[in-house]
């Protein structure tokens, strides 16, 4: 059987049929609705994680939200609530600072030094306090790590447009003209429960993702029409972001103002954006990448929680560990419950007379209570043989085991979350020092270093993705507008042009990163006993250098060398790493010290020879420097000279060109003159000659009329003699 290679070619080549909206909207309603299936076992248990995390107590009751709790607890230990609040603030304890590179570190490159200082100055601008976007951001991404389990950020490109008067030259009219006033890249925080995705087991293979915006009826008649906003669905937002009110909605926190629910799907396949509302019946809008970015997604990889390659959804880190955190809550409600059981209290024989319970009601210091009956109160053995405890210390001895077992519960839990790595000392990890860490405080701190690893990764990429949107869409005005780079050191202005070209190049890549270090928080004390050792271990071995320099001459660049191969062991390093190798070539350059050995005879008449050369040379040196002066005098004042010519020649010329534009626009009032009698004598003869024609006309039409009249008469009066 023979194959048509040519058919099937053309038959593959063949461009598949493209959806109408309404197919589009079918298709995007089945991937929604899909997705939400997915995840909705993952955003119920992310609100319950929310409210365990604020101790909310549905109806004042004291409620487990997750399976696998025992009872109810009357009294709840939230170590959940101070371990996450722990890892917030160690995590993010100061405003992060951007570095900006080349990808590949060129030596000598200063056009892209200039261009790197332009972009941190534009992407730091949003740091400060002044702005506090990406700190807003970047804590509220970091809490949703920690608790429902994912955080989410995107980057945006806006653009204001303005109007104003412009002068046309060839027609010489005003009109209205738009003009770009102003150019942003914000960087927006989403909210964990407005993203969807497709189906994938990593993240490189997930095929779309959406994110949900909630849309006034005016917001949307702006953004498609007014044609789409009528046939929208709009109802109240509430803050679990639930469509079924029966899962856990206070129906007293929603929105009073009723919105649209609209997903905005950014497709990787065919890398185009589709915006989609469940209540309308087609698909409101379709547009190409808007912002053209190298991996097509408008955000990094989000901080995800407990995924693994199965599928591509997050858990709450508190799952891994609710079993634990339920057992101490349960000890702790044990404990609160025999707390308030331990107290003096006891019963006592009734037909003892009622001296024995004023005992502990009426009696005070130095005071006796009469005992009725005494001899029988003996008999029965007295205070001893009337009263009977409660057994105290069995309760005692009870609460002391829960404790102790709940003390065990606590240091597994601690365990578990990696709060025991911070209490050893082992938060960030970020310097090396005997005395303070030894290596199980150093493996203990994997966790929580590769945490904060992870979010120093997504604050670099998300700075990275505004980077490119300024590199692809900005123009060169509103870069140096917002880099001030008029402020640049005057030996760096020149290269501002240069720059500007190297970051709206597409061949160039720039690395924006953002240190680990750079955001945690600082532990000054150790940071203070680190740099103590470290300066005193670079005493000793400065000493010991010294030395072997000695001993061996020409070996201090090696020396250095090996001191700045050991200091690169400390983060923070790379700021002293430009001073020593300046160091070391100074070192190279530098000759070894020989041995010292007394002068020749020879070498001592050489030197007074050369002694009476260089008085010689001083002396002509002397000489030429007073002709020097004396030329350098003569000079200044030529030049003095010159400028003042220069100066009159300046005022002599702007005077002319200043005539010379009074006489010209003299000359251009004259010719609009001319221009505007030629034009009123033009007028003026067509009307003349419109009035001739048109009495010539109306001659001509008197002239027929009368014509007309005679030959009528002439015909009535043959007639008439005819008839006769």
């Amino acid at each position: 059987m023979e194959i048509d290679i040519e058919a099937t070619v053309v038959e593959m080549e063949a461009p598949k049929k493209e959806k109408s909206p309404a197919q589009w909207h079918n298709h995007w309603q089945k991937e929604i609705d899909a997705a939400q299936k997915r995840t909705r076992k993952y955003m119920k248990q992310g609100n319950q994680v929310v409210k365990r995390f604020l101790d909310d107590r549905e109806g004042g009751q004291t409620t487990s939200y997750f399976e696998g709790y025992r009872g109810d607890v009357p009294s709840r230990l939230n170590l959940f609530h101070k371990n996450v609040s722990t890892v917030l603030n160690m995590l993010y304890g100061q405003e992060p600072k951007i570095d900006v590179t080349r990808e590949h570190y060129d030596p000598d490159d200063d056009v892209a030094r200039v261009a790197s200082l332009m972009y941190q100055r534009i992407l730091q601008s949003d740091v400060e306090p002044s702005g506090e976007d990406l700190s807003c951001v970047l804590k509220a991404v970091l809490q949703d790590r920690l608790l429902p389990g994912m955080g989410c950020a995107r980057i945006r490109y806006e653009m204001d447009v303005s109007t104003e008067m412009s002068l046309d030259p060839e027609t010489m009219e005003e009109s209205e003209i738009e003009i770009m006033s102003g150019e942003r890249a914000p960087i927006d925080y989403i909210h964990w429960q407005d993203v969807l995705w497709g189906w994938g087991r990593t993240w490189k293979e997930i095929p779309w993702w959406a994110f949900r915006n909630w849309l006034t009826k005016d917001e949307a008649t702006e953004r498609f029409g007014e044609k789409v906003a009528k046939n929208l669905e709009y109802k109240n937002q509430t803050p679990e972001g639930n469509e079924n009110r029966d899962e856990g909605t206070d129906p007293d926190q929603k929105d009073n103002v009723q919105k649209a629910e609209i997903w905005e799907i950014w497709h990787k396949k065919d890398r185009k954006v589709y915006w989609w509302s469940r209540g309308a019946s087609l698909i409101l809008d379709v547009r190409d990448d808007p912002l053209g970015l190298d991996g097509f997604w408008p955000m990094p990889r989000p901080l995800m929680a407990n995924y693994t390659t199965t599928m591509f959804v997050p858990k709450a880190d508190f799952i891994i560990a609710q079993d634990l955190y339920n057992e101490i809550d349960e000890l702790q409600s044990r404990i609160s419950t025999i707390t308030r059981a331990i107290k003096v209290v006891g019963v006592y024989d009734k037909s003892a007379g009622n001296s024995v319970g004023r005992m502990l009601k009426e009696g005070v210091e130095n005071d006796l209570i009469p005992v009725d009956n005494w001899a029988m109160f003996s008999e029965k053995g007295g205070l001893q043989g009337s009263i009977q405890w409660f057994p105290v210390q069995e309760v005692v001895g009870v609460l002391q085991t829960l404790q102790q077992v709940q003390q065990q519960k606590v240091e597994q839990l601690y365990e578990i979350v990696g709060m025991s790595d911070i209490m050893r000392g082992g938060n960030t990890d970020q310097y090396t020092a005997a005395k303070t860490q030894g290596m199980k405080a150093k493996m203990g701190s994997i966790t929580i270093q590769a945490l904060q690893d992870e979010f120093a990764r997504f604050a670099s990429e998300l700075e990275g993705l505004k980077a490119e949107v300024i590199s692809k869409h900005f123009s060169k005005e509103t870069i140096v507008e917002q880099s001030n780079a008029g402020f640049l050191p005057e030996a760096d202005k020149f290269l501002v042009a240069p720059a500007l070209d190297l970051m709206q190049s597409a061949d160039v890549k720039w690395r924006v990163n953002i240190k680990p270090e750079s955001i945690a928080m600082i532990d000054y004390a150790q940071i203070k006993s680190e740099r103590s050792e470290f300066l005193m271990s670079m005493a000793q071995y400065i000493q010991s250098a010294s030395s072997a320099v000695q001993a061996v001459p020409g070996s201090l660049p090696v020396l250095l060398e090996l001191m700045k191969w050991g200091m690169a062991g400390f983060k923070g390093s790379e700021y002293l790493e430009g001073t020593f190798d300046q160091a070391i070539e100074m070192a190279k350059q530098t000759p070894p010290p020989g041995e010292q050995q007394g002068p020749s005879d020879g070498e001592v008449k050489l030197q007074i020879e050369q002694m009476k050369q260089q008085a010689q040379q001083q002396k002509q040196q002397g000489e030429l420097m007073k002709i020097q002066a004396k030329s350098q005098a003569d000079l200044q004042t030529l030049q003095v000279k010159l400028q003042g010519e220069i100066q009159k020649i300046q005022v002599d010329a702007q005077r002319d060109m200043t005539l010379e534009q009074q006489q010209a626009q003299n000359r251009l009032a004259e010719i609009a003159r001319d221009l505007e009698a030629s034009l009123a004598e033009i007028q003026a003869s067509m009307q003349a000659d419109l009035t001739v024609e048109r009495a010539q006309a109306e001659y001509d039409m008197a002239s027929q009329d009368v014509e007309h009249r005679n030959t009528m008469r002439e015909i009535a009066a043959n007639k008439r003699r005819d008839g006769m």
